[in-house]
Order: structure tokens, then C-alpha cells, then sequence
């Protein structure tokens, strides 16, 4: 088991660990960085190795699953070398229907096996106090079997540490603010038990596992889907095909941290104008105190409005996907955006920003 990590960790003392998933592993609810599971089992990797280079990819951003995941993967996570991917998108996918669930995680593994067939991954299935909730009543965790699945097909190591700090949960009385900040985000006691499971059980395949002497390619299966979106890619608004803009422009700053510039209007009526080439469409833009609304339409086709606010710009801007366009006829599709004169009753404003467009 992940001999090819226990290869590049003992013989060629250099490895690169990458994180790719939602606010679980981005550390949300820990009270310092290094606190969070990921830090943690970081720490352990050198700890436990300490003759061999490891360096840590954080990949992961709160609020997003794996829709947004098979976008961002190869901006955010395969030009930065990984070794080792642990993922994690159970949570974040929680609602998200079985069978698209299995088809953007198997598009996220085979565009990782297609860039490095040598690289390994450890599938991180987390746990909230609603899941928990509804297990207990009889319900089925629909994304972590869809992950189990893939786990299985792909002959992946999986490590639920959703299940024992239910466990732990249960043995304090039953309620999980006793390790977790709001039921889902684990605080410090609950992330030590996310990172003793994990490195308890990387310490027992790394105990019963030979270092080979050189790392072998991924040996892949038939996919399970039938259609892959293999060629889901981040387009930056500045790069668009037969872009045409009124009262929309790039800003040079940064968009929540997630993106290096954005492409903002701010007054109802600003519109843009774009043609891409595929089958489905949607932004990466800013979900914002002062957000508006928008009107999209494909093709001179029917009008679809979409929000860029909702009740969590009230605390904080965010990053996040939105998608306008499944499944079209594959081809050049032209799309006009317009600010709408409606918005949303608590938001400040009708500003939209965008950071880039999500295209497969």
C-alpha cells in the first residue's frame, strides 16, 4: 500500500504532498494553523521521515466540492508537483445526486493519473453532525459511498475519519460542540482525532509495505462514467474568445485569495460578452456583501438569472462556482452577461466579479 510514496520518502527523500478538498482541510475552526489535521499529518510525514524533503500543497478551499475541483485541479493543485493527493470532498459534495458525484471524482483521479501515472492518493471520508443525524435514523451517506466506490474501482486506500469522532462524540455525552465549533468544522480536540486516525493507519500500510526499488505507474481501471470531463479547465476572463465589454474591466487584485485578478461591473445594465468552445459553462466569481444579480443567455437563448449573494456574504466574501450551461451540443456557444436591476433584498450592491470561467 502507496508504495511509491514509501519510495520517493526512504530512497529518493523527496516528497510532495497535496490536499485537495473543502474547509475541513483547509484547517476551518482550528485555533491556529498548524492545528488543523492537515498541518498535523504534514508534521508527522517530517517527523516520522526526517531525512527526506516534504513539502505540503494546500489545495483546499472551504464551501467547495469536487464541481469546482475538476476546474481548479490543475491550476491549483497538478503544477505544483504532488506525490501524495489526500481528497476530501464527502462533506462538500453531501446532496450532490450519486452518479455526478462518481463522475467529476473520477474526472478529477484521471486527470491526476494522466499527469503524473506515478502519483498516489488517500481518499479522507469526514463526518458532520447532521450526517451523523441522519445515519442514525436510517439514512445513507450518498457521497461517501460514491467515494467508496471510486476508492474501490481505482484500488485506492480510503481512511473514514468521520467515524470515530462520531465515536468520540457519542463516548462525551453525544454533543458535537465537544469537538467541533459548529457540527461540521472540527476544533483542536477534533481535528487530534482526525490526524491520529490518519497516521495511525499511513504508520500501519507503511509498516506492512517493502520499499520497492523503483515506483511503478498507475495501473488504471475501465472508467466507471461513460463520459469524463477531461477537458474541464479555468479560462481567465482577460484570455476569453471574442470578448466584448461594456462597463465591465479587469482589476488587478485579488479575488478572496482564490484567484489574481477579477472582471467586475458594479451598475445594472454593465454587460459582457464571450465565445467558448465545449458543452458547459459557468463563473468562478465573487460571492459578496454587495453582489448582485445577473441575466445569462446562450446562444440568443432563454434568460437565466443567477446570484452572486446569499445569506453568508453577511460574515464574509467568498469564492465559489456557479454554472449556466450542462450539456449543450459540443461546440462555439456565445454567451452575453448582463447585470440585473434586481438583487438580492440584504445585499449592498449589484456588483459582480469573476474571476475566471469554468468550461468543459
Amino acid at each position: 500500500m502507496l508504495e511509491n510514496t514509501l519510495y520517493r520518502l526512504v530512497r529518493n527523500k523527496k516528497c510532495v504532498l497535496g490536499y485537495f478538498g473543502g474547509s475541513i482541510t483547509e484547517g476551518a475552526g482550528a485555533s491556529t494553523p498548524a492545528s488543523c489535521y492537515r498541518a498535523l499529518v504534514t508534521e508527522w510525514f517530517r517527523s516520522r521521515y526526517p531525512d527526506a524533503e516534504i513539502r505540503e500543497i494546500q489545495a483546499a478551499i472551504g464551501g467547495t466540492g469536487s464541481d469546482l475541483g475538476m476546474y481548479r485541479e490543475e491550476t491549483d493543485l497538478l503544477t505544483k508537483g504532488p506525490d501524495l493527493v489526500f481528497l476530501e470532498f464527502a462533506v462538500n459534495d453531501g446532496g450532490v445526486p450519486y452518479e455526478r458525484i462518481l463522475r467529476q471524482g473520477e474526472t478529477i483521479l484521471k486527470k491526476l493519473y494522466a499527469h503524473n501515472p506515478y502519483a498516489e492518493v488517500v481518499t479522507i471520508l469526514t463526518t458532520t453532525g447532521s450526517v451523523c443525524e441522519m445515519l442514525e435514523k436510517g439514512g445513507e451517506y450518498i457521497s461517501r459511498s460514491a467515494y467508496l466506490t471510486l476508492s474501490h474501482h481505482y484500488r485506492i486506500p480510503a481512511i473514514d475519519v468521520g467515524n470515530p469522532l462520531h465515536y468520540a462524540v457519542i463516548r462525551a455525552g453525544g454533543d458535537f460542540h465537544t469537538y467541533t465549533t459548529d457540527t461540521v468544522h472540527p476544533n483542536d480536540a477534533g481535528y487530534a482525532i482526525y490526524t491520529k486516525t490518519i497516521t495511525e493507519q499511513l504508520a500501519k500500510w507503511f509498516g506492512e509495505t517493502a520499499v520497492p526499488d523503483m515506483p511503478a505507474k498507475a495501473v488504471l481501471p475501465e472508467p466507471l462514467c461513460p463520459v469524463l470531463d477531461l477537458d474541464a479547465r479555468m479560462i481567465d476572463c482577460g484570455a476569453l474568445d471574442n470578448l466584448r465589454a461594456d462597463g465591465f474591466s479587469l482589476v488587478e487584485e485579488s479575488m478572496c485569495g482564490r484567484y489574481p485578478r477579477y472582471f467586475a461591473g458594479t451598475h445594472p445594465g454593465d454587460t459582457f460578452s464571450f465565445t467558448f468552445t465545449g458543452k458547459s459553462a459557468g463563473f468562478y466569481w465573487m460571492l459578496a456583501k454587495d453582489a448582485g444579480d445577473v441575466i445569462v443567455t446562450v446562444d440568443g437563448g432563454a434568460e437565466k438569472p443567477l446570484c452572486a449573494w446569499d445569506h453568508y456574504c453577511k460574515a464574509f466574501n467568498r469564492a465559489g462556482p456557479c454554472f449556466f450551461a450542462h450539456d449543450l451540443p459540443h461546440g462555439t456557444h456565445t454567451v452575453t452577461v448582463k447585470i440585473s436591476d434586481d438583487k438580492a433584498e440584504e445585499s449592498e450592491g449589484h456588483a459582480i466579479r469573476i474571476g475566471c470561467i469554468l468550461v468543459s
